[in-house]
């Protein structure tokens, strides 16, 4: 049974133009055309769609699927499943740094918040002249004796 490119895109859950873009790179083969210039597919190419969707949404890029799904069709799937092991793993060590990164800047983000929190309460009003140190990291907050200093030069027309 034959396939038109809708058919085959509703039951592989990609766009008809998705389809064309695959065989366009190569990750799916060219498609058997009717008399009338339409492109037919079998189940075998709905199947191999679907194991590119799910390499996508594993996060692999479109070179690692090609692998992935040449392995697929070829039956080596003991390679494939080597394969996909190995690219997994690197995708977790990649995801787990991505997170460490992430709570360091939750971390910076929440004393920033509870910095300005701060300021908000106190309802501080600065100086016209004076800048504004409310984005300013915690440790590079200026003294006291820095804005007095500021306010003096400002004061004394230098």
């Amino acid at each position: 049974m034959h396939l038109r490119i809708g058919q085959v895109a509703e039951r592989a859950k990609v766009s008809p133009k998705t389809i064309r873009y695959y065989e366009e790179v190569g990750l799916m083969p060219r498609a058997k055309r009717s008399e009338s210039g339409y492109r037919l597919y079998t189940e075998e190419e709905v199947a191999r769609l679907r194991l590119i969707r799910r390499a996508k949404l594993l996060g692999l890029s479109l070179q690692e699927s090609s692998q992935i799904v040449e392995y697929a069709a070829t039956g080596r799937c003991l390679v494939l499943e080597r394969h996909l092991l190995e690219l997994l793993e690197i995708k977790v060590a990649k995801l787990e740094d991505q997170v460490a990164e992430l709570q360091l800047l939750r971390e910076e983000l929440r004393g920033l918040c509870d910095s300005l929190k701060e300021r908000v309460v106190a309802n501080r009003e600065r100086e016209p002249g004076i800048p504004c140190s409310c984005l300013q990291n915690p440790e590079d907050k200026k003294s006291e004796d820095d804005t007095a200093s500021y306010s003096w030069a400002r004061d004394s027309g230098n």
